[in-house]
């Protein structure tokens, strides 16, 4: 999915999300509240009737605004859970081929520091462009084949060589979960939902009839600021590999200043 924390800081997408609910909220008390008025005059419950409605309909769709930022921060959450994990499966890999005879040793640590180096020098850039990679899935292969490769010469590389393909076992699984966050992102449909169901809330809250203009827009400026804040935080911890709050490629660093 296309990003704004690509094109923009934090704050000022927060401030987008406002000004243009404000500008929202401004039309619809210009057009709406008039209308408000006199239905109120001609039904004398329609205050009631609206309040009713825009609480019942504001907490639906508080409801799904709160579920779906909770969704998007547990990904975000399980996103570096997943790059953690991944990084001590390779330190204890790399713990493991450390013992093998050469060259296979050299060999699988020469690999093992150039998939940290694509990790952080390669990858990374590229989730963070939005773009896929496929070199560490070429990485692992060429790791796979050379454990694979390795005859044991006696009981000790055997041993060895069993260890070795476990571990590696452990490494593979949670680099494909770690893969599977760099698409881990909202779907349109969604976006959309939220999007037209802020706007909606927004116009409705301006046909409840109020004394003057100034506590229609006090009430509409609320609802803009609170919906503008919950989906800042939505979209700022949405695809999790992404922007200025994007998982931290950290955990890869510090292994591989533990392989030197």
């Amino acid at each position: 999915m296309w990003s704004w924390n690509q094109l923009m800081p934090g704050w000022l997408i927060f401030l987008i999300f406002l000004i243009v609910f404000l500008i929202i909220g401004v039309f619809g008390i210009w057009l709406l509240r008039g209308r408000g008025k006199k239905l109120s005059d001609a039904e004398p419950k329609w205050l009631d009737l609206s309040t009713h409605t825009v609480s019942v309909t504001g907490t639906l769709y508080a409801l799904l605004l709160v579920l779906t930022a909770l969704t998007v921060y547990g990904t975000y959450s399980q996103a570096g859970l997943a790059v953690a994990t991944e990084a001590a499966d390779l330190k204890a890999l790399h713990n493991v081929v450390s013992e093998y005879p050469e060259p296979t040793r050299s060999e699988l640590k020469g690999l093992l520091n150039e998939y940290v180096d694509f990790m952080v020098n390669e990858a990374w850039p590229a989730y963070q462009r939005g773009e896929d990679v496929e070199g560490d899935r070429i990485l692992e292969e060429e790791i796979s084949r050379t454990i694979l490769n390795f005859t044991p010469g006696s009981d000790k590389d055997q041993q060895l060589s069993g260890l070795a393909l476990s571990e590696f076992e452990d490494w593979s699984k949670s680099r494909q979960i770690r893969s599977t966050f760099s698409t881990a992102a909202l779907p349109s449909t969604l976006w959309f939902t939220l999007l037209i169901g802020a706007v909606a809330i927004v116009l409705m809250s301006c046909l409840i009839p109020t004394r003057t203009r100034t506590g229609s827009l006090v009430l509409v400026s609320a609802i803009a600021g609170m919906i503008s804040l919950l989906l800042f935080v939505v979209e700022r911890v949405d695809d999790p590999f992404r922007g200025t709050m994007h998982v931290s490629a950290d955990p890869y660093d510090t292994v591989g200043k533990a392989f030197d």
